[in-house]
């Protein structure tokens, strides 16, 4: 059966090459000077820097690559954000997953209180200072645990797993319960293989939300830096 063609009125037509336009010099406005950066970065920067962008083999050239790949500094830059992110976002997980078990029972004894104090932090927070006090006085001032400590618990992520929790029957419970098995290894080897989608959904903005908060860092480093240095 042949499908039937639609056919588009003149303010229709109109409407979609406007639309069509537009979003056609979007995608420009972004490709254009990607293209230009990756073709920029083969050729000699002081052929760039005269003539600009140039077609010739014999201007293009590899240096600005190998300068990279023979930095170490690249290499331990990449190598730290792999662990930070990948540590972190195993300790966020943990912690989240742990807190938001116990506030899922109804017979938790403070469940309501913890709640509420749980989410008062999602409106309210301390500060940097306040922050920066706390870190200094754990002790935890210029080492790994200041990274991956601090921010690991996410009360949002916390209420979707504690809402994932409330979702599961609660006869797995009572047959753990049969078997034998206590809170805690109801909670490893029963939740967590039940909890699969909830850990793979936490995971995504953990390991973001690292890497997003560890080039806040380094950009406030640089500037503090230049400060220092009177650049500006």
């Amino acid at each position: 059966m042949e499908k039937k063609k639609r056919k588009y009125s003149r303010t229709d037509r109109l409407i979609l090459g406007i639309g069509f336009t537009i979003l056609g010099l979007f995608v420009l406005s972004i490709a254009i000077p990607i293209v230009y950066v990756v073709l920029a970065s083969f050729m000699d920067p002081t052929v760039l820097n005269n003539q600009g962008l140039s077609f010739h083999i014999k201007d293009w050239t590899l240096d600005a690559y190998r300068r990279v790949l023979e930095n170490e500094m690249i290499w331990r830059g990449f190598l730290n954000s792999f662990l930070y992110s990948f540590v972190f976002t195993v300790i966020s997980v943990f912690v989240t997953l742990l807190a938001a078990f116990p506030l899922s029972k109804k017979e938790f004894v403070g469940r309501k209180f913890f709640n509420l104090i749980f989410l008062i932090t999602m409106f309210f927070g301390g500060g940097m200072i306040p922050t920066f006090i706390l870190i200094n006085q754990l002790h935890m001032v210029n080492t790994v645990w200041a990274v991956l400590i601090s921010g690991a618990f996410n009360v949002w992520n916390m209420i979707l797993a504690r809402t994932y929790y409330q979702s599961i029957p609660a006869e797995l419970r009572e047959a753990s319960a049969i078997d034998g098995a206590n809170e805690i290894q109801h909670f490893f080897k029963i939740m967590m293989p039940v909890c699969k989608p909830i850990i793979y959904r936490n995971r995504i903005p953990a390991g973001t939300d690292r890497r997003t908060g560890e080039k806040m860092r380094k950009k406030s480093d640089r500037k503090q830096e230049r400060k220092r240095n009177g650049d500006y």
